[in-house]
């Protein structure tokens, strides 16, 4: 799927894509190579407090010069400001909606619809889809990889081929998840993966550069940048992502920990009232490993708690 680059090969390009009826600008950078190859859409920030993602966009895109790489690599630094300057974890402060449920997007929608309806335009002149993410502001996480198992079986193989390259050794094969972003690039037959590194709200060294690295092994995969892709031997691959929730707003002592191995049954956490009266014991749901949990004291209605993953 070779693109051709036209006048613009061999030149990066800065700017913004604007969000149309909204007043949002995401700041992309374009890296156009000399040779022609395929195009990679690069992402960070989907979520604004997960911070080494949006580190690693921001120095991939300073690192990549035209001259090493065949065919585009299109940047978004920072696809949601308005949760990055808001310090919102998980939703848009414009209208209170998670942008990575709202994919592929409503041009006529709220902003977060027409924020997806802008990164899917862009999607659309790409092969390939790199969506970096981490633990948001109130979440522990241990590193993983998400991709799809949906749609044609060509777009699954790579986009699998692209999770393992990555270098993350738990990887998530997952059934499509309702307007996120590796599904609606499934539904497009675009190859997608999401990485997750990264946690409490911190921009930490260790996890930006797990994404930088990934970045760049996917890349050789690809054949548009030189040199070769060490893979990890024997990746652990999941096949169940089991979420647990809040029932109702409480406080929150979590007793599971990322990394840890858990059983079915036992109590992953308790909510209790503003007295200290127990409201929920949260059982877990699972026998498997947690690969993230919520940190905060503070829990809304529906928030996730936890999640556990198993073969």
């Amino acid at each position: 799927m070779a693109k051709t680059q036209g006048t613009l090969a061999g030149r990066k390009l800065r700017g913004f894509f604007d969000v149309p009826g909204t007043e949002v600008s995401i700041p992309y950078t374009d890296v156009r190579g000399a040779a022609d190859g395929p195009t990679l859409l690069l992402s960070g920030g989907v979520h604004g407090g997960e911070y080494p993602g949006i580190a690693a966009a921001i120095e991939i895109a300073r690192r990549l010069e035209p001259g090493e790489i065949k065919g585009r690599v299109i940047v978004l630094h920072l696809t949601n400001p308005p949760a990055f300057w808001g310090r919102s974890q998980y939703y848009n402060p414009l209208d209170g909606k998670n942008l990575n449920r709202c994919f592929p997007g409503d041009a006529a929608g709220s902003a977060s619809e027409r924020m997806a309806a802008r990164v899917i335009a862009v999607l659309r002149e790409a092969d390939y889809w790199i969506d970096m993410h981490g633990g948001d502001i109130h979440e522990a996480l241990v590193p993983f990889t998400i991709f799809s198992d949906y749609g044609k079986e060509e777009v699954r193989r790579t986009a699998q081929a692209m999770a393992e390259a990555y270098g993350i050794p738990r990887l998530i094969r997952s059934a499509s998840v309702a307007g996120g972003s590796y599904a609606a690039a499934a539904e497009l037959g675009v190859p997608a993966i999401l990485p997750e590194a990264g946690q409490l709200g911190q921009l930490d060294p260790c996890n930006q550069g797990i994404h930088e690295q990934g970045v760049l092994n996917v890349l050789r995969l690809l054949g548009m940048l030189s040199g070769s892709t060490t893979l990890h031997l024997s990746p652990q691959i999941y096949t169940r992502f089991v979420w647990s929730r809040a029932p109702q707003a409480g406080f929150w002592r979590s007793r599971v920990h990322p990394g840890e191995r858990v059983e079915a049954g036992a109590i992953g956490g308790v909510l209790h009232d503003v007295y200290g009266d127990l409201l929920h014991e949260i059982a877990v749901p699972e026998t498997g490993e947690v690969l993230f949990a919520a940190s905060s004291f503070a829990i809304g209605a529906d928030d996730p708690l936890f999640a556990v993953a198993a073969p």
